[in-house]
């Protein structure tokens, strides 16, 4: 699947991708497509969440349509019932249960506002797989952590994972609301660590957009750094560190907690979760360390932001319709500044091609 170099690429399916907010599961059955499959999740009696295979194996009906008596889900085409695990508890027309009568159970993890679930084999589903909340700045003292929005974007998922990882285009798509021309021209430093694949910029002396000039309550030039850290294959965080000043070529020795030349640190949390091959759930969180009481930049963040993100939707549903005109799959000029993305869409490769080599 375009971009990847092997058409058989489509999904890597041993991990953990977000399924849905907390707050979106209840005692009503939800469909969900994960993977190209559709999922149905819900709540048991107790609020535990679940989430089995999202069609019944009889007719294919969705079971989203069913009905929960207790915590089984009863399919609503002809009453076939499966427990939280997905064994089959009943079946109203026939005593006997085929073995082949049950749903798939997918490991489902409720972590601060979140519910990741794992596509993979049951047996590998390893908790400490999924990103560190505190590392992420979800769950850390001193941040203050707010649930965003959902998007239903109309294209593949690799496009917005790259456009996620693409900082170049802030000065451009984004310009006036997060990106200055010192973004795009300014070398990215490409880290590849354990846990995640980083792009920094560091930029000095940089004008303030009239958005971070309000948040921060600042005004002047400041020192920026803009970093995107990627946690394959499915999550950006997006942060930056704004100084006064002369600051950036001090900071790997002062740090940031307590630095009184830091302004203001805050982070953006992309989670991308492909749903089908042209179609991506896209989840959106946002943290903090400035201004953590105040309601009104809470609203202003928010505001800009939904917009922000709005401009990179619609640029990837773009390339998603002049790919769907295609006959086949377009060359591709790459630049010094796509190091980053590359990077990042080679990494997602080598889960699948492992994936398919360990089956």
């Amino acid at each position: 699947m375009y971009p990847f170099k092997d058409d058989d690429c489509d999904y890597a399916r041993g991990q953990w991708y977000v399924a849905a907010w907390s707050d979106e599961v209840s005692r009503t059955p939800l469909e969900r497509w994960i993977l190209g499959e559709p999922v149905v999740l819900y709540r048991t009696e107790t609020g535990l969440p679940v989430a089995l295979d999202g069609r019944c194996p009889h007719r294919n009906f969705p079971m989203s349509k069913g009905v929960l008596r207790g915590d089984d889900l009863e399919c609503g085409y002809h009453g076939i019932t499966f427990a939280p695990d997905g064994t089959c508890v009943r079946i109203p027309s026939q005593a006997a249960i085929p073995s082949g009568c049950k749903l798939r159970a997918y490991p489902l993890i409720e972590k601060w506002k979140l519910l990741w679930i794992w596509t993979g084999e049951p047996d590998k589903a390893d908790p400490a797989l999924i990103p560190d909340h505190e590392e992420i700045r979800l769950e850390k003292e001193g941040w203050l952590a707010t649930q965003g929005f959902t998007v239903m974007l109309n294209s593949r998922y690799q496009l917005l994972n790259e456009n996620l990882m693409d900082i170049s285009h802030l000065s451009y798509l984004h310009a006036g609301t997060i990106g200055t021309q010192a973004v795009a021209g300014t070398d990215v430093q490409i880290i590849d660590g354990p846990r995640f694949l980083r792009g920094t910029r560091r930029i000095s002396n940089d004008s303030i957009t009239g958005f971070f000039a309000e948040v921060l309550g600042y005004n002047g030039n400041i020192d920026r750094e803009v970093l995107i850290d990627y946690y394959a294959p499915g999550l950006h965080v997006a942060w930056e560190i704004f100084m006064k000043p002369g600051t950036i070529g001090t900071l790997d020795t002062l740090g940031t907690d307590g630095n009184p030349n830091v302004l203001g640190m805050y982070r953006v949390h992309h989670m991308v979760t492909p749903a089908t091959r042209d179609k991506t759930n896209y989840f959106i969180a946002y943290s903090r360390t400035f201004a953590r009481d105040d309601t009104s930049v809470t609203d202003t963040m928010t505001s800009v932001f939904t917009s922000v993100i709005m401009q990179d939707v619609e640029a990837s549903e773009a390339i998603e319709q002049l790919l769907a005109k295609r006959e086949a799959a377009p060359t591709e000029l790459l630049l010094r500044a796509d190091g980053h993305s590359v990077r990042g869409r080679r990494k997602l490769e080598a889960l699948m091609q492992q994936e398919r080599a360990q089956a």
